[in-house]
């Protein structure tokens, strides 16, 4: 009877160790022209694990079959996976364009004297500002001028452009309402000072923005003032046991 529990033992023991010791690997792609992204953060969301993938697009983490990971880069969509049986995976995430900065194209304004077409006091709808909710006198490609109207707002506005226009001024919007949590986290100098004040490396400060950001996920810092949003970066370091404040 002892010796069949020692091997009971043995058996699970073992299991136990090996589910402890098992690591994803893996290469993370873009999704459009195929090449290696390196900087991109693989975060077991289970055990907070994490890794910062290299020129090749490599990480390395530790995971066991159920747990979900989180593959994140700034200007991408994010992206979660379930770990399964294989021990190393090939994944890919796409550009998010409605997070690119905003920039404005300026050329010259050519003019053409001469025009040739309709020559008639009646202008084309080609010639006239368009936009959502717009009735104009006349029809659309009518060569015979024959009277009739165009009703431009209700087929436009769920037209793919002006979706992704709108789409695009909510996202700004949003930006808008992170003000100040951005200017802290994108400070130099706030980061120098926390990288100070609590003896950090550049690496362990990343790991730590990442777990603050993900324990306030539910709010993201909507509408809150640099203060708050200070006061509650400082408050998460100090609950860190690891780190401990300079004292003055």
């Amino acid at each position: 009877m002892k010796k069949f529990c020692l091997i009971l033992f043995i058996f699970f023991a073992s299991a136990q160790i090996k589910a402890l010791s098992q690591v994803l690997t893996g290469n993370v792609l873009d999704g459009l022209d195929k090449g290696f992204l390196d900087k991109v953060w693989v975060i077991n969301l289970q055990n907070k694990d994490s890794s910062l993938t290299n020129e090749r697009g490599y990480f390395r983490v530790k995971a066991a079959a159920g747990d979900s990971i989180l593959i994140s880069k700034t200007y991408y969509i994010p992206k979660i996976l379930i770990a399964g049986e294989e021990k190393h995976i090939l994944t890919d995430i796409y550009l998010d364009a409605r997070t690119l900065p905003r920039f404005d194209l300026y050329g010259e304004s050519y003019v053409i004297p001469f025009k040739v077409g309709n020559q008639s006091t009646m202008r084309g709808l080609s010639d006239r500002p368009a936009g959502p909710g717009k009735i104009y006198a006349g029809l659309a490609n009518n060569q015979s001028l024959q009277p009739g109207l165009t009703l431009d707002g209700p087929i436009s506005y769920f037209m793919k452009s002006e979706r992704q226009k709108r789409q695009y001024a909510r996202k700004l919007a949003f930006l808008a309402s992170q003000e100040d949590y951005l200017k802290l986290i994108q400070s130099d100098s706030v980061m120098a000072a926390l990288k100070y004040e609590y003896n950090l490396t550049d690496e362990d400060l990343d790991g730590l923005i990442i777990e603050f950001n993900l324990q306030n996920i539910d709010h993201q810092f909507v509408g809150m003032e640099w203060e708050r949003v200070e006061k509650l970066l400082i408050d998460f370091l100090d609950s860190r046991a690891v780190y401990k404040r300079k004292e003055d």
